[in-house]
């Protein structure tokens, strides 16, 4: 349930800053883990990178996709922001 007026990020309790910190972290994680899947780095000298099963990459962005709904729910909660998705 969104504030009836938005408030601002310094007026967060350390509690809801935690969860919005968390949030961040854990988006910042997915997109990293699915960036490895779909874009690994190449290395002179090194094997070619095995294709990554089907299974793992739709997991990765069902995360990202779940972490970003998590994160904008967290800023309508506590902030009264709308976070629109991304198209």
């Amino acid at each position: 349930m969104a504030p009836s007026q938005p408030r601002q990020p310094q007026d967060l309790e350390e509690d809801e800053a935690e969860r919005l910190r968390r949030g961040h972290v854990r988006l910042r994680k997915a997109s990293q883990d699915l960036e490895a899947f779909t874009v690994p780095k190449r290395m002179r000298g090194r094997w070619d990178n095995a294709p990554v099963p089907a299974e793992a990459m739709d997991a990765a962005r069902a995360e990202l996709a779940a972490a970003y709904r998590a994160l904008a729910s967290a800023y309508e909660e506590l902030l009264g922001w709308t976070v629109a998705p991304p198209e």
